[in-house]
């Protein structure tokens, strides 16, 4: 995970729940059960098909999620992270996130940053540049630029590694835990 990124923004609008907008609350049950893992890839390929069914098939690799108010909405299920992080979601951008879906999203490697004011700085399409250490968010086309509190160091370790699993288990080789 790069802590400073570049990427075009995907904007949705309303309220983005866990289990319905962000990926169906029935797909990990269904993949279990005919036998298919659970990775990011395959979780990816559901990503946001509750209100795009297309997106998986046009999001790039590197692209930012730009959302309103109350991201990721609902349950404490950490799927939706997945299936995001799977389709090559590099960041999302919002106005503001549940407390569940934050943890969730950072404990899978991908950065959720709350920014007041993206929805009037960021459109379809956008190139965004997020600035994790610094606590900056800039349009590129525009050059309107808002502050974030920058994340922690503890934190951007964590992104690094690649989500709470991989640092643990980095720490753990290192003799650190």
């Amino acid at each position: 995970m790069a802590r400073k990124m570049r990427g075009r923004a995907w904007v949705f609008q309303g309220l983005l729940d866990v289990d319905w907008a962000l990926c169906p609350y029935d797909i990990p049950r269904t993949l279990r059960d005919k036998g298919i893992p659970q990775t990011y890839e395959e979780m990816g390929k559901y990503a946001m098909i509750g209100v795009d069914p297309d997106f998986p098939k046009k999001v790039q690799k590197g692209d930012f999620i730009v959302a309103g108010e109350s991201m990721g909405y609902g349950h404490d299920h950490d799927h939706p992270c997945k299936a995001l992080r799977g389709a090559g979601v590099a960041a999302i951008i919002c106005e503001s996130t549940n407390a569940n879906f934050l943890r969730n999203c950072i404990d899978h490697g991908l950065p959720i940053v709350e920014c007041r004011g993206i929805n009037v700085i960021a459109k379809q399409g956008d190139e965004l540049e997020i600035d994790l250490e610094a606590g900056t968010v800039k349009n590129l086309g525009s050059g309107a630029e808002l502050k974030f509190p920058p994340f922690p160091e503890f934190l951007l370790q964590m992104l690094d590694a690649g989500g709470l699993y991989p640092h643990l288990e980095q720490r753990f080789k290192a003799g650190k835990l």
